[in-house]
């Protein structure tokens, strides 16, 4: 290979670098994406803190603002495309405490994908059962909430995305 075609390379590499760095500096629940693209679906948690108590469970609301167009694929759709999956990822004193709730999806073709589909339009709200640990301590906690989706507008669909949504939790003393 002559000098000037590793040359070609470098800018690729610095593209490269500069798309890893702008995925780090992604805010929590942001609807950019790495590339900084604005993302048609804006996740969002609680603005007031949900109190609980070391041992119980409690009902968290996680919502998708969805934009004009777009669809948000339900958490029962059959894989393709992916379902929507939302998690409380393991290392913190929370955990899922049952199954989600969300609201019936609506179901169409999508051509985007070519097949009937389970999906969301403009927003949804969905409910978790958060369970608290029985170990853990008073005090406010931020809640990490991942949220793994695909979104089509009927033309053409995103790679999954997943998104990071803070709840903020106050774990009341036990009376």
């Amino acid at each position: 290979m002559s000098p000037s075609h590793r040359c070609s390379f470098r800018p690729v590499g610095v593209l490269c670098l500069a798309l890893a760095l702008a995925a780090l500096a992604v805010p929590a629940g942001s609807s950019l994406s790495a590339q900084g693209q604005k993302l048609p679906i804006t996740w969002s948690g609680p603005a007031a803190a949900v109190r609980a108590t070391a041992g119980s469970t409690v009902s968290v609301e996680v919502s998708a603002r969805i934009d004009e167009e777009w669809h948000l694929y339900s958490l029962t759709q059959p894989s393709p495309p992916d379902p929507t999956v939302i998690s409380v990822p393991a290392g913190q004193p929370f955990a899922l405490g049952g199954a989600i709730e969300s609201p019936l999806p609506e179901k169409a073709f999508d051509a985007a994908v070519g097949v009937d589909t389970e999906f969301y339009t403009e927003a949804v709200t969905f409910r978790l059962p958060l369970a608290v640990e029985k170990t853990a301590k008073p005090g406010d906690y931020k809640v990490t909430v991942t949220a793994r989706w695909q979104a089509c507008n009927g033309s053409l669909c995103l790679r999954p995305q997943t998104t990071t949504i803070e709840v903020p939790v106050q774990i009341q003393p036990a009376k």
